[in-house]
């Protein structure tokens, strides 16, 4: 009788399961604290512009810092958009391998799985739009 070898299962050893738990548990660590940073950063960029309408009692009228803060602020907050999607994504992933191993459940596994697939494709994709972003500058 012939056995069936091919499965499609992926049966992972004590070992790997709880290197992976305890990776799951770092990087909830890293990313809430990089979404807390990422977070302040926006809140902040928001309330220095809505500053911006103090600068007119500066005797100089705001001049360069109003240019600046005009000038950068788009920059600064798609610089902030783009960091906040790996770090998300690192976020997901990290509660469904928590929600895998406490419910013993590998739809959640895999779901996990596929939220680290996203996060490495935005951390691809992010420096890719940064050579993009000042290829056209130095071009223009």
């Amino acid at each position: 009788m012939e056995e069936n070898l091919d499965s499609n299962e992926l049966f992972l050893s004590e070992s790997a399961k709880e290197h992976l738990r305890t990776a799951g548990n770092w990087v909830y660590v890293i990313s809430i604290i990089g979404l807390i940073i990422v977070t302040y950063s926006i809140i902040s960029l928001i309330s220095d512009y809505m500053n911006l309408s103090n600068w007119d009692d500066v005797p100089s009228g705001g001049g360069v810092g109003y240019i600046m803060i005009m000038t950068l602020l788009p920059i600064f907050l798609t610089a902030s958009a783009i960091c906040f999607f790996p770090l998300y994504y690192l976020y997901r992933f990290s509660s469904n391998v928590r929600i895998a191993f406490r419910d013993d459940d590998s739809e959640a596994l895999e779901l996990s799985f596929r939220y680290l697939k996203f996060h490495y494709i935005s951390i691809g994709i992010s420096p890719l739009c940064a050579i993009v972003y000042f290829l056209v500058i130095r071009i223009f």
